[in-house]
C-alpha cells in the first residue's frame, strides 16, 4: 500500500486538533525532554509516579514490508501494532492468554457453536458521541473483504461466516450470516461448527469503524482531514507522510471511563537500524517497532526494550506451488533437502535470539511433535530428487525468482544462504534475488519463493494449520501462490469442528501438519523471540497474542 499512497496522495502535511505546523519539525518531533503542561484532564486519576511530560513518542517501521499508513480496515502491515490506540477491537487477550470483553461486553455459542450471539457494551461510543452499532460491526467486516482495504487476512476469521464467500468474491456486499438484530446486538451464523469463533474474532484485526464514514472513501478515510471517528482512547491528528510524522491526541469522548493518561503520542517513521540506536541512546523515543532488528548490544545499557512477551508465529519462507518448476514436488524436495538449515539459523540470528525450528507449529503452542522432525541436510538425497524431477538437472531449470519481502537482515541472511546451498550442492545458479515482490515487474505471479508469518491471536494449533495450510487462506493463496491439498483442507476442517478442551483437536492438527510438510512446501529457518522494545519509563506497556497494545488506556509515562 505504500506505493498506491504515493500515487494517490498529493505530498502534503495533515493537521487537525489545533496543532500547529511547529509541530511537525525536527525540533517539535522526537525532541529531548522537558517540562510540559498537561493538556487535558485525564479520565482517571494519573497514577502517582507519572511524569510531569506525558508524551510518548513511537519509533515505527521495520524492515519487513513497511508501510507509514494508519489504515484500521487491512488486518496487518506495520502499523497494526498501534492500532488499538485508535480503534478499539471487539475483545482481546490479555498478557496471560485470558479472554477480556472490550467492544463486545458478552459472547454466547449455541449448542453446536453454529451460530454466536455478541452483544455491545452499552457505553461503547465513538470519538464523536454516537453508539457504536451492531450494523456497523457487521458493515465493517463485510468492508474489510472489498480489495481497497488491501486485507489479506480477512478469510481466515470469516471465512465460514454464511455468505461471505460472495462478499469476497465481490458477489454479494453483505453476508447473510452477519445480522444485526438490533442495536446492541450481532448475531453471526456459521456454515458449520466452530467452538473458538470467539477467540477467532478477539483481534484489533477486526475492529469496527464507522462504516458509512469509511464507505465514502475506504484507502483514505482514516486520515485526518476527513476527521474521522474512533473508538480507542486516542485519535490521529496530524500525519505527514513525507516526513514521516504523525501525532495522536485524546479521545474527547473516551467511553470505558478509566486511563488516557498520556497527553499525545508522537509517531516517527524511521526503518534504519542505526537511527533507530541513535534516537534510543538520545533519549528521542520511548518505544521502538516490535519489529524492528535492534543492535544486541543495547541490551547491556537499556535491558526494558528486550523483555520478552507471548507471540505465536514466525517468519518462513514459502515455496510457489504453481509456479515453475517449483510446482514440482521433487524440485521442492530438493531445494529442501540441499540446505543445512541449523547453518541458516547461524546465518541469520548469530547472536542466537531466536529458536531453531524443525516444524511447522510454532514451538510455543501446546500440539508439538515429539517424535518427528522433518527435512534433514541430505544433498545426495536432494540430488537424486532433482534428477527425478520433469527437468532432470539444474541446467534444465527455469530460473528461479525469489524475495525475502523485505530488508530485514536476518530475512536477508537466511535468503543468501539458502542460495549458496543450492549454488554448491545442485549446481542451481539462475536464481534472481530481490527484496521485494514489486521488484519482478510482470513476473511478480511466478514468484518461487517468498517470505511470510502465519501469526494467530490466540494458542491453537488448528488455526495455525488453517492460517499456515488451508487453500483459501493467505499464505497458500498468496505466498504459495495456490497451494492446495484436499486432504489437508478436510482434516483441518475436521480439526477446528473439536472443541479446544478435547485432545483430538490437537491430534488432528499434528496430522495435519504431517501432510503439509511432506509436501515440501515451507522453508523454516527460525523462530525469533519476541521483545517488549519499550524503555523501563513507559508503564503499563504490555502486549499479548494479538501484537497490539493491551489496555493503551492506562499507558503512561513514569519517572526514572
Amino acid at each position: 500500500m505504500a506505493t498506491r499512497l504515493a500515487s494517490a496522495l498529493t505530498r502534503r502535511t495533515v493537521v487537525k486538533g489545533g496543532l500547529g505546523a511547529a509541530s511537525l519539525t525536527a525540533g517539535g518531533l522526537f525532541g529531548a525532554r522537558g517540562a510540559a503542561a498537561h493538556l487535558q484532564t485525564p479520565t482517571g486519576t494519573p497514577p502517582p509516579d507519572a511524569a510531569a511530560e506525558q508524551v510518548l513518542r513511537i519509533q515505527t517501521g521495520s524492515g519487513g514490508s513497511v508501510t507509514f499508513e494508519f489504515q484500521p480496515l487491512t488486518g496487518g502491515s506495520d502499523m497494526e501494532f498501534w492500532q488499538s490506540l485508535y480503534f478499539s477491537p471487539p475483545m482481546y487477550f490479555d498478557e496471560n492468554l485470558e479472554l477480556q470483553p472490550l467492544v463486545f461486553d458478552s459472547w454466547q455459542g449455541n449448542a453446536d457453536s453454529t451460530v454466536w450471539t455478541f452483544t455491545i457494551d452499552p457505553r461503547a461510543q465513538w470519538s464523536d458521541g454516537t453508539p457504536i452499532t451492531a450494523a456497523q460491526v457487521k458493515g465493517s467486516w463485510e468492508l474489510m473483504a472489498d480489495p481497497l482495504a488491501g486485507n489479506s487476512r480477512i478469510q481466515d476469521y470469516m471465512g465460514k461466516v454464511k455468505g461471505f464467500q460472495e462478499v469476497l468474491s465481490l458477489a454479494a456486499k453483505e453476508a447473510p450470516g452477519l445480522v444485526a438484530k438490533d442495536e446492541r446486538t450481532l448475531e453471526v451464523q456459521l456454515t458449520g461448527t466452530d467452538p473458538v469463533f470467539h477467540w477467532r474474532v478477539a483481534t484489533h484485526h477486526l475492529n469496527p469503524v464507522k462504516v458509512e464514514e469509511a464507505r465514502n472513501d475506504i484507502e483514505f478515510f482514516w486520515t485526518p482531514e476527513n476527521n474521522p471517528a474512533c473508538s480507542g482512547p486516542y485519535r490521529l491528528e496530524s500525519w505527514d507522510p513525507d516526513a514521516g510524522t504523525a501525532v495522536m491526541g485524546r479521545n474527547p469522548n473516551w467511553w470505558l471511563g478509566e486511563g488516557q493518561y498520556l497527553d499525545r503520542i508522537e509517531f516517527r517513521f524511521v526503518n534504519d537500524q542505526g537511527t533507530v540506536a541513535l534516537m534510543i541512546r538520545n533519549g528521542e523515543v520511548d518505544v521502538v517497532h516490535p519489529d524492528q532488528v535492534l543492535p544486541p548490544e543495547l541490551a547491556a545499557e537499556f535491558p526494558a526494550l528486550f523483555r520478552p512477551v507471548t507471540g505465536f508465529g514466525y517468519n518462513s519462507f514459502w515455496l510457489g506451488a504453481q509456479s515453475e518448476p517449483t510446482n514440482d514436488i521433487n524440485v521442492r524436495k530438493a531445494l529442501m533437502l540441499s540446505v543445512n538449515f541449523q547453518d541458516v539459523f547461524q546465518a541469520a540470528f548469530p547472536l542466537g535470539n531466536a529458536q531453531m525450528v524443525d516444524q511447522l507449529l510454532d514451538p510455543e503452542l501446546p500440539c508439538r511433535e515429539e517424535e518427528q522432525s522433518w527435512y534433514p541436510y541430505d544433498p545426495e538425497a536432494a540430488k537424486a530428487a532433482l534428477a527425478e524431477s520433469t527437468y532432470g538437472s539444474a541446467e534444465n531449470l527455469p530460473k528461479l525468482r525469489v524475495t525475502s519481502r523485505g530488508e530485514r537482515p536476518q530475512n536477508v541472511r537466511a535468503l543468501e544462504a539458502i542460495i549458496e546451498f543450492w549454488r554448491q550442492n545442485l549446481g542451481i545458479v539462475n536464481v534472481d534475488f530481490k527484496t521485494d515482490e514489486e521488484g519482478f515487474g510482470p513476473d511478480e505471479p511466478l514468484i518461487n519463493l517468498t517470505r511470510d508469518d502465519v501469526l494467530i491471536r490466540f494458542p491453537d494449533s488448528a488455526t495455525y494449520m488453517l492460517v499456515a495450510g488451508y487453500s483459501t487462506s493467505a499464505i497458500p493463496r498468496d505466498a504459495m501462490r495456490g497451494y492446495k491439498n484436499p486432504e489437508l483442507d478436510a482434516l483441518i476442517e475436521q480439526a477446528l469442528a473439536v472443541p479446544p478442551e478435547d485432545p483430538a483437536r490437537c491430534e488432528l492438527a499434528l496430522e495435519a501438519q504431517r501432510i503439509f510438510m511432506n509436501d515440501y512446501q515451507a522453508m523454516l529457518f527460525g523462530a525469533e523471540n519476541n521483545a517488549l522494545n519499550a524503555l523501563s519509563h513507559v508503564k503499563n506497556y504490555n502486549r499479548g497474542p494479538d501484537r497490539t497494545f493491551i489496555e493503551p488506556w492506562l499507558l503512561y509515562i513514569g519517572t526514572e
